[in-house]
This record gives structure tokens, C-alpha cells and sequence, in this order.
């Protein structure tokens, strides 16, 4: 007896130990495929290598022991994507994600370096991914930054450093590089390296420039964009150290950042489409050429305890949005991050119109994508639902569900509907997707230092925003959407702004108010559109050096603002052209309570809290 209950305890034992080693043969280690930390060299062949094996034997995580890795672009795969509000190509991709399933990255803190026009991760048709502990950078922006070191009429002299290498060609114009050449003597090679160089020059062109305060890391105040295009005329000065660039419309303060635009949104950092169940904790996107993260089509993302924020020696990280959501569905989850510097907003979360282009018959027509960075785009399947919507109010009169879809050209499309469509349908209208829209969840981030705006919120699905610091140069929140320009579907439904820190936020030219509604409706009709609903705004500190608007709203219905404190401080100067805090027009049932605290101000507190104009919708 004693032998058998032996017997079977070593038998249980090694049938443990076998699963044991089973599940550690679930989890791959990138050095074991070649993958070698802090030596500069290339990690991608071997990053494939592990990716297929992983994909092979179902492996449910990939990990990197701690240190540097470099991804050149010279042998990345490159596939054609389009990408939402970003520019559409031939992409090469570092972590080409596709089809995976329950897969998880972690870095162990690990910093992933980037060299070239590369998109770092693309997650396409895959379920449940957790990307975790690891930074992305560029070894060189997509932008480019200078000390301004001096400054006259239609002039400033700038200051560059290693990292943002120039020339000015031929015909004295200003051109970015991705390396400064340096001759090897072998005259065919030379030929290469500067043709080589040369071709580079389009990743790093520019098309405005905007002035950053040193001391502070953030758009100057009330500094605007001055549209340069990619070709200033430049000179040197001072043998070299000093390039002198020309505009008429140029003017800044000496001792300022000037920050080059980048002219293409061509390289994000990581991509989610068509994918479900993402997750990235702890990830720090130093930089990306496009949005640090942009997700279409997908269900159930989450971002939480990561980071946009620019590596040392820069003051600019991405150089569009840090976040972006196109027509998902779900939950959307920002839960204690840091978004800063970036050349756009912290999230813009929408769906897309599409504009009615020719009508066919009374079931049939063609719909067209508008803008150039929604070009193949695709959103409509047979059984979806579309509304039906006049562009220039943008007020929904009907839907109807589709019975096929034809993709006739990257930005055409030939819808079919089950039934004859509402007679109201004209050319010029809009069709969106009446889909799950998304629940979204804004916790504790810390929204600071970029350009434009804080977030774009125009989710119909319920939203909460909550515990979060705003210190933004334009809008910190925003209600946009519209049929005219960016043809993104928006108008909320059910959203609580409270407990939030809005600290200075406004003091440039982005924006019309701390929160704004910017709806693409037509004058004429906002007296009787009615785009945003539902909005609570309560227990937020409201922190405001003169009278801008905290509120400027219209088209809007059911809004209250309560308990809230409106602080003013003098950390800016106060700007006159400014007289209310409080501007709604053609809006109903707008309560604006009395219970209010307002601390520093001279003016009564009923004069304050007074709206500046309302007018109700005409019966």
C-alpha cells in the first residue's frame, strides 16, 4: 500500500511538473531568437522570428529582459493601411500584430528605439492584447526644434541642435534630414548616402511653426500657428552656428523653442483596427509622426498608467493627437495617465459621416468619404444601420439599414438599403453608423503643456470624466463634430464633467472657451439643432486668470453646471477683449445654479454667473 501511494505521488508529481513546463513553454524570451539588449543592433528580424513562433505553439506572452532594443526600418514588412485621421500608404511595421489571440508584451521596462519611417505597433484583427512596460522613441522626430537666439522684422535667427539636423539647399531653402552626410570617400557610396539622405527629406517636412516657452515647456501665450509651408528661405550666420530663416509673418521672443511642424501624420506609435479586448499599461510613448495611439473599429480599449511625454532634449512628444478612437465600440478607458506636449489633443473619440455623392434609385446610392485621411475607410457592412443626417444642421431625420455595400474606389461606396430610403435624402447629406457607442472612461489623467486642446469628447454612448487635471492652451474639453471639414460624427448624449481640475486652461487660440461646443452646424440652423444633450458639470475647480468663457455653448440642450468653485489667479495676463464666463446661445433648459463658489473676483457673483446671451430654439 505504501508503495502504491509512492508510486502515485511521483506520478502526480511529474504530471505537475509536466504542465509546469508546458505553460513556460507559453512564454517566449526575445534574446532566445537573437534579440541582443544595448548594442544598437537591429532586433526586428529577430522580433519576427519570435512573433511567428509565438503565433505557431499559441504562446500567451513575449517578454524582453530589461534594456535597450533598435528597430531599423530596413527590414521591417510593409503592408498598405489606412489609417483614420492619419495619412493612408505603404507602411513598414515593427510589431506587425495580425490575428493574434490572447497575447501579451511585456518589456520589463525595457526602451525600444526606432530609427526611420517606421509604425512601431499595428494591431489588426486581434483579440485580447495586453502591451506593458516599454517606451517608444525616435532616433529622430519627425519635427524639428530650435532655440530662437534672435528675432527682427520678418526673421529669426535660430539655434539647432545634433538632434534635428538641417541644410539649406541650392536655392536657400530650409530642409530637415534624417542625418547630416558625412562623406566616406568612395564616390559611388557617397552617391548613395546622399541620395539616400535626400529621399529621407520628406519625413521631415514641415508646413507651420509654433513658439514654445523655454522655462515653462508650453505653447507661448497666446502664440498662434504661422503657416510656413516646406520651404523658408534660410541663410547662415556666425560661420554656421546661426541659420536665419525668413517670413513675413514670423515674430517671437528670444531665448523660446520654435517647433517645425511635421507635414504628414504618417507614422503613429501604435495602431489598433478592427481589434477587441486591447489593453497598454505602463507604456511611455516618447514620441511618434502621427498619434501616439490610434484605435478604429475596435471593442474595449484601455489605457491606464502610461505616459506622452517628451524625451530629454525635446519639447514637443507626438506630433499629433496622443489619443484617437474612431467608430469603437465598448468601453474606452483612460485611467491615470499622463498626456503632455503633444501637437494636438489628449483624445478626440467620434465616428465618421460620410456624404451622400449620387443617388442611384430610391434604395440605392453612393456615399463619399471626404476627408483625405478617412480615404478607405470602411464602416458600413449589410445589417448595419445608418442615420440619415442634414449636413448643415446636422440634425438626424431618419435611418435605414443596409442591404450590401460595394467599395467602389478608396473613397466611394455603393450602398445598398433593404427598404426605399427616407424621401428627405438629398445630395450634400450625410450617413453615419448607428452602432454601440462607446461608454467611455476618463480617470485621473493629467491633461498639460500641448498645443490645441484637452479632449474631444463626442461619444453618444455614456460618459464620465472624472478626477482629471487640465492645463491645456486651447479648449480643455470640447464638443465638436460636423459634416463640413473633418466629417466626424459626434453629438453626446449622457456626459458628467466633476471633481476635475481645469487650471488656466485657454490662454492661447484654440478654442472659443475652457469648455466649448464647436459643432459644425450652419448659422442658420442652430436656433433648431439640438446636437449635444445631457450634460452635468459639477464639483470641478475652475481655476481662471480673466473672464474668457468657462462655458461657451450652443445647439445645446439639458445642461447643468453646479457646486463647482471658480477661481481667479493672475499666472497670466488678463486679456480685456474678454467680459463673461458664461456664453450659451440657442440652447434650452441650461441651469447655471447659484451654488457656485467664486473666489478673487471683484464683479457680484449673480453678475458673474449671469450667460452673456440665450435664446430659445423658434417655435
Amino acid at each position: 500500500m505504501f508503495i502504491s501511494v509512492v508510486k502515485f505521488t511521483l506520478i502526480l508529481s511529474l504530471f505537475l511538473f509536466s504542465l509546469c513546463t508546458i505553460a513556460n513553454d507559453k512564454v517566449i524570451d526575445v534574446s532566445d531568437f537573437g534579440a541582443i539588449k544595448d548594442t544598437g543592433s537591429d532586433s526586428t528580424h529577430s522580433l519576427y522570428k519570435a512573433l511567428q513562433e509565438a503565433k505557431k505553439i499559441g504562446a500567451t506572452k513575449i517578454t524582453f529582459p530589461k534594456g535597450r532594443y533598435d528597430f531599423y526600418e530596413e527590414r521591417a514588412a510593409d503592408r498598405l493601411m489606412y489609417i483614420s485621421n492619419n495619412d493612408p500608404g505603404i507602411k513598414r511595421i515593427t510589431f506587425p500584430l495580425s490575428s493574434f489571440n490572447n497575447l501579451e508584451i511585456d518589456g520589463n521596462n525595457s526602451t525600444f528605439i526606432f530609427h526611420g519611417g517606421l509604425v512601431p505597433f499595428i494591431l489588426d484583427e486581434s483579440s485580447h492584447i495586453v502591451l506593458r512596460n516599454f517606451s517608444i522613441d525616435f532616433s529622430r522626430a519627425f519635427h524639428s526644434e530650435a532655440l530662437i537666439a534672435g528675432a527682427g522684422k520678418g526673421y529669426l535667427d535660430l539655434k539647432f541642435t545634433d538632434q534635428f539636423p538641417y541644410k539649406i539647399n541650392e536655392a536657400g531653402i530650409l530642409k530637415f534630414q534624417s542625418q547630416l552626410f558625412q562623406a566616406s570617400g568612395i564616390k559611388n557610396k557617397d552617391r548613395l548616402k546622399r541620395k539616400q539622405i535626400s529621399q529621407d527629406e520628406y519625413k521631415y517636412e514641415y508646413k507651420r511653426v509654433l513658439e514654445f516657452n523655454f522655462a515653462l515647456r508650453e505653447p507661448e501665450y497666446m502664440a498662434q500657428d504661422i503657416f510656413t509651408g516646406n520651404a523658408l528661405r534660410a541663410e547662415k550666420l556666425n560661420g554656421g552656428d546661426v541659420v536665419r530663416i525668413f517670413h513675413p509673418n514670423l515674430k517671437a521672443k528670444v531665448g523660446n523653442i520654435l517647433v517645425f511642424q511635421a507635414k504628414h501624420r504618417d507614422y503613429p506609435g501604435v495602431v489598433i483596427s478592427d481589434s477587441n479586448n486591447v489593453e497598454l499599461h505602463n507604456i511611455t510613448i516618447h514620441h511618434a509622426g502621427g498619434m501616439g495611439v490610434i484605435a478604429q473599429r475596435s471593442h474595449n480599449i484601455t489605457i491606464k498608467d502610461s505616459k506622452v511625454s517628451p524625451s530629454k532634449g525635446r519639447i514637443v512628444s507626438t506630433t499629433a493627437d496622443a489619443t484617437h478612437f474612431v467608430n469603437c465600440t465598448g468601453k474606452i478607458k483612460l485611467i491615470d495617465n499622463l498626456f503632455e506636449s503633444q501637437k494636438d489633443d489628449a483624445t478626440n473619440i467620434h465616428g465618421i459621416y460620410a456624404a451622400i455623392d449620387k443617388i442611384i434609385d430610391d434604395k440605392t446610392v453612393e456615399i463619399k468619404l471626404q476627408h483625405p485621411q478617412q480615404f478607405g475607410f470602411d464602416f458600413i457592412a449589410p445589417e448595419d444601420e445608418l442615420e440619415l443626417v442634414h449636413g448643415p444642421s446636422l440634425i438626424t431625420y431618419g435611418s435605414a439599414l443596409v442591404a450590401k455595400s460595394t467599395r467602389v474606389s478608396n473613397e466611394v461606396t455603393r450602398i445598398e438599403f433593404v427598404k426605399p430610403f427616407d424621401s428627405r435624402l438629398q445630395k450634400g447629406d450625410s450617413v453615419a453608423e448607428v452602432r454601440d457607442y462607446a461608454h467611455v472612461i476618463i480617470k485621473g489623467n493629467t491633461i498639460r503643456k500641448n498645443r490645441a486642446r484637452g479632449m474631444l469628447l463626442n461619444s453618444r454612448g455614456k460618459t464620465l470624466v472624472e478626477n482629471n487635471y487640465f492645463h491645456t492652451s486651447g479648449s480643455a474639453i470640447l464638443f465638436e463634430g460636423d459634416a463640413n471639414f473633418w466629417f466626424e460624427q459626434g453629438g453626446v448624449r449622457n456626459i458628467t464633467i466633476k471633481n476635475n481640475i481645469f487650471e488656466n486652461s485657454f490662454y492661447s487660440q484654440w478654442g472659443q472657451g475652457v469648455i466649448a461646443v464647436d459643432a459644425g452646424i450652419d448659422e442658420q440652423f442652430k436656433e433648431t439643432s439640438r446636437y449635444n444633450k445631457n450634460i452635468v458639470i459639477k464639483g470641478n475647480t475652475f481655476k481662471v486668470f480673466d473672464k474668457a468663457p468657462i462655458l461657451n455653448l450652443f445647439s445645446v440642450s439639458n445642461l447643468v453646471f453646479e457646486n463647482n468653485i471658480i477661481e481667479k489667479t493672475t499666472e497670466y495676463p488678463e486679456r480685456k477683449k474678454y467680459d463673461s464666463l458664461f456664453l450659451i446661445n440657442n440652447s434650452d433648459n441650461i441651469t447655471i445654479s447659484i451654488n457656485n463658489i467664486l473666489q478673487g473676483f471683484s464683479e457680484s457673483k449673480s453678475q458673474l454667473l449671469s450667460p452673456t446671451t440665450y435664446k430659445r430654439a423658434k417655435n
